[in-house]
């Protein structure tokens, strides 16, 4: 075995976080000690060794009886964080006056009165080349890099930019992002690497993927490593003396010893230690940090942390990213409803408007196709299956798509054996409906992503869905206002379109014509004021409901005058006396000879932007905490100045998020981004305590 290799695309570096028979990597040692007395109960075989005493005189004794001020540092702890539900560092010594022993790492709850108690020597009585940073320089590394993420304005980018940062701190050979998929494989989106070579990138790696199972335990215990495959790992003494080993869940210590199939993978690859960071959004592991090395390589607590840090920080800058994809798409779906309102006015076809820039459609979802079945036509763009098979899609979609979620595959070959045929255009679907027709379908497709994966396409990620479903809203809306329309234009066939603009849910839609009695809204404006249908039969009934009807009676005159669209905020009286804030859009329709042909108003409820406004404050006056609570007079220059980096990326990420509109998901991005960023500093001030700590 030759442990220089260049680390091939097959490379192990997660799986299944399961963990059979508990044991622990030679390097350090773990005691699970009981309350009060802080009584070790059981301790990893090879604890003796390292603390210096034998081992039938360390189980039972308490932390006081072995010496050293481990004990002293345990009751600080306790003191400060009763619960210790999450892992906090701890650093100490142990053994007699004069001979101790400096050991840090981590301690957490895992019992009623129990406590794992994760300890390594410090660096210097290592037998393997071990990282670590002063305090300093490594803050204004930190610093320094999380500053530049906030540039980053893709994903992609971002990824990079981290890949390089977690190489440059930790000095290992290759250092990869990956991005899991919530259905089918992943896919590197980023690499770094000390030795010239072809990166994976993006090829869904299996030996990157996290089991669903696994997911939730990589949530627990973010950062997993491994200094040697080689090393004998050591098991837990006794075994059964308190209880069968299952009574503690020691499986999110981060010195558990992973599962040997996974080392197997390592040392077939030439891989000899590794290191993972796991990548949270949204409450779900979103991807990973991967770090390879041809040798042992360990990695000191503040560097571990560091590492942790950066994550953090790189998940809230993707929220940041994302939310202002789905902006970008949203100014691009406003520019298309004028161009669709344009051509509805020439000749009634909104379609063709729909597919004269397929960039438009096929750019923000990374698609090289677009279908679009409506009103027993279909339009497409891009590279599509030919007619024959496209009908046979339309057929399966019929059947599996609904109003709501998107529906979406990674290899309509497993899904349709019959379309196997075209995986070069069609594997990867994605597909919307439009309207309560079982046929009115919107669908993006992908080809297959190489020939790896002959069948499968690259996996749509969740912020490609959300997009999707954005989209689709607004393509509803269009279609609505399309509807409306041809409801003034063709007055004698109101009564058909009536139905079309009723069952649009997602739009609230007023019609006004200025001939008597050319009224119409829909059902779901009659829901947002609390109203029925007989209580607002008339624009003048309409401009009643505003709590401000002066303000909307000029804006109606103006727009008959002027004949230019409005647009602002504005509050409606509800039935039951309150108040909703909401935004209001007027377009009128101009008839060419006759003046104004009416005006269609579209509202929206802005509640939600409301409550994201609050959230954006609560957020920004958790910052402002942040900044005042933190150390000024022995705070460092270099950590003064991550404190700021750290503040300023959450800043940044909160305005792309709340600047992105009034989507359902941006107050709890909001509440996302302060928790992250509480985190982000909680592990800079376990750094810290770490370097005051220092014996």
């Amino acid at each position: 075995m030759s442990r220089s290799s260049a680390f091939g695309p097959s490379v192990s570096t997660d799986g299944d976080s399961a963990i059979t028979g508990f044991r622990v990597q030679p390097h350090g040692l773990v005691l699970v000690v009981r309350e009060p007395l802080l009584r070790v109960v059981q301790a990893s075989a090879n604890a003796a060794a390292l603390i210096g005493r034998p081992l039938d005189t360390l189980l039972l004794a308490t932390l006081a009886d072995l010496g050293g001020d481990l004990e002293t540092r345990m009751r600080e702890l306790l003191a400060g964080a009763a619960s210790l539900s999450e892992p906090q560092m701890l650093r100490g010594c142990l053994g007699a006056a004069g001979h101790e022993r400096r050991f840090e790492g981590l301690v957490q709850r895992v019992g009623s009165e129990e406590l794992a108690i994760e300890l390594e020597p410090v660096a210097g009585t290592l037998p393997v080349d071990s990282v670590d940073h002063p305090v300093g320089p490594l803050f204004a590394r930190l610093g320094s890099h999380v500053q530049a993420f906030g540039g980053s304005a893709a994903v992609a980018t971002l990824a990079h930019a981290v890949a390089a940062a977690v190489r440059e701190i930790t000095g290992f050979d290759r250092v990869l992002v990956y991005e899991l998929a919530t259905q089918g494989p992943g896919r590197v989106i980023a690499e770094s690497r000390r030795l010239p070579g072809k990166p994976p990138l993006g090829e869904p790696l299996a030996a990157l993927e996290v089991p669903p199972p696994a997911r939730a335990a990589r949530l627990r215990q973010r950062l997993q490593a491994v200094v040697d495959v080689d090393a004998e790992p050591f098991g837990l003494l006794p075994h059964d003396q308190f209880g069968p080993l299952g009574a503690f869940d020691l499986s999110s210590t981060s010195l558990a010893a992973w599962p040997e199939a996974r080392l197997q993978g390592l040392r077939e690859i030439g891989v000899v230690a590794s290191v993972s960071v796991a990548i949270v959004r949204e409450g779900r592991l979103w991807g990973l940090i991967a770090g390879l090395h041809g040798r042992p390589r360990h990695l000191r607590q503040g560097v571990r942390a560091a590492l942790e840090l950066l994550a953090e920080a790189m998940a809230t800058r993707i929220a940041a990213v994302e939310s202002y994809a789905r902006a970008q798409v949203g100014q691009q779906v406003r520019q298309l409803e004028q161009r669709l309102l344009e051509a509805t006015s020439f000749d009634g076809d909104w379609s063709s408007a729909l597919f004269a820039d397929p960039r438009t459609l096929l750019q923000p979802l990374a698609a090289t196709g677009a279908v679009l079945w409506h009103e027993g036509r279909c339009t497409t763009c891009g590279d599509v299956p030919p007619e024959d098979a496209l009908a046979g899609l339309q057929a399966f979609l019929s059947e599996r798509v609904a109003d709501g979620d998107p529906w979406h595959c990674v290899s309509l070959a497993q899904e349709s054996p019959a379309m196997a045929l075209y995986s070069g255009t069609a594997s990867g679907v994605l597909a919307v409906r439009l309207a309560t027709s079982p046929d009115s379908h919107l669908v993006w497709l992908r080809p297959a992503a190489g020939p790896l994966l002959p069948d499968t396409a690259l996996p749509w990620t969740g912020n490609e869905l959300e997009l999707a479903s954005a989209l689709a809203r607004a393509l509803v809306d269009l279609i609505v206002q399309v509807n409306a329309v041809r409801m003034l234009i063709a007055a004698r066939q109101l009564s058909q379109l009536r139905a079309t603009v009723a069952g649009a849910q997602e739009a609230v839609v007023v019609v006004a014509d200025t001939s008597p009695g050319g009224f119409y809204a829909n059902d779901a404006f009659y829901a947002l004021v609390g109203r029925r249908r007989d209580e607002c039969t008339s624009l003048e009934a309409l401009t009643g409901l505003f709590t401000d009807t002066g303000l909307v009676r000029r804006i109606v005159g103006h727009l008959r005058a002027e004949q230019r669209s409005w647009q602002g905020e504005l509050a409606l009286r509800r039935s039951d006396g309150t108040e909703l804030p909401v935004s209001m859009r007027a377009e009128p329709v101009p008839s060419g000879m006759d003046g104004l042909l009416g005006t269609i108003f579209i509202l929206e409820d802005l509640t939600t932007a409301k409550r994201i406004e609050a959230a954006r404050m609560r957020l920004e006056a958790a910052l402002t905490r942040t900044g005042h609570t933190a150390p000024t007079q022995s705070e460092s220059p270099e950590g003064q100045a991550l404190v700021g980096a750290i503040i300023a990326n959450a800043s940044l990420a909160a305005m792309d998020i709340a600047d992105s509109g009034p989507t359902p998901t941006a107050a709890p991005l909001l509440q996302e981004v302060e928790t992250s960023t509480q985190r982000a500093t909680a592990l800079l001030a376990r750094i810290r305590a770490l370097e005051e700590r220092r014996v």
